[in-house]
């Protein structure tokens, strides 16, 4: 399955962008019939997770917790339970800010959640914003151009900053 790729955040002007937190998690994409992995492997979906799945594709990531992604294969393995998948795009190829209203409006099961998106008011913000989830377990940010469409590889459109990388902290110094 063919997915948006980010890139790192490298000091781009990410004013008016949409920022959300980077969860770390296994990156799948709902097909509208089954969960499916970048490679293209389908997960073998317990039916409880897969009901009133809707029926389009969504791209997100299944997810334990902040600090478990080692215990996503052993909840797979005992039935999903403690899972949830984290949607946070439709993709088609309308700009990103009408894909995440359109994701906001479809219904869906107790088990899966949006990932919340705040726009980003500068460097600054997007800083702070990653090192709030830091600070609370978490991976970091990640911010998407409002105007981008849904392409498949690496795009200057997604963007992430995880503070604890010593490669992007130069940044932050600077």
């Amino acid at each position: 399955m063919q997915v948006t790729l980010l890139r790192d955040y490298q000091g781009q002007s990410v004013d008016g962008w949409m920022m959300s937190e980077k969860l770390d998690g296994w990156r799948v994409m709902w097909d509208g019939a089954d969960f499916v992995t970048r490679e293209g492997n389908i997960l073998a979906a317990p039916a409880w997770f897969k009901a009133s799945m809707p029926a389009i594709t969504l791209d997100g990531e299944l997810f334990a917790g902040r600090g478990k992604f080692n215990a996503i294969q052993t909840l797979m393995a005992a039935g999903w339970h403690g899972l949830t998948f984290q949607a946070f795009d439709v993709p088609s190829s309308a700009p990103f800010s009408a894909r995440y209203k359109q994701l906001l409006a479809i219904p869906l099961p107790a088990h899966v959640g949006i990932v919340k998106q705040v726009r980003c008011t500068d460097t600054r913000h997007l800083i702070e914003h990653a090192d709030e989830i830091v600070t609370a377990g978490g991976e970091g940010s990640v911010v998407r151009n409002p105007r981008a469409r849904y392409i498949a590889g690496r795009t200057d459109d997604v963007l992430r900053w995880v503070p604890q990388c010593p490669r992007l902290n130069r940044l932050k110094a600077a």
